[in-house]
């Protein structure tokens, strides 16, 4: 789980830097970052065992 937040925010680095190089007026790595963050979220949740059922007579 670490490891996906650690690769997704690397990426976004990057992506933010592309991005101030070559079309600096448009901060198009923030739909990256919208799309991302419910799947990391979603991920981490899961991760955590939040999405799990409890079982019967436990």
């Amino acid at each position: 789980m670490r490891l996906h937040v650690i690769v997704a925010l690397l990426t976004l680095l990057v992506l933010i830097a592309v991005n101030a190089l070559f079309s600096a007026r448009y901060p198009w790595w923030l739909w990256v970052l919208i799309a991302w963050m419910p799947l990391i979220a979603a991920h981490t949740a899961w991760a955590m065992g939040l999405f799990e059922r409890k079982k019967e007579g436990s």
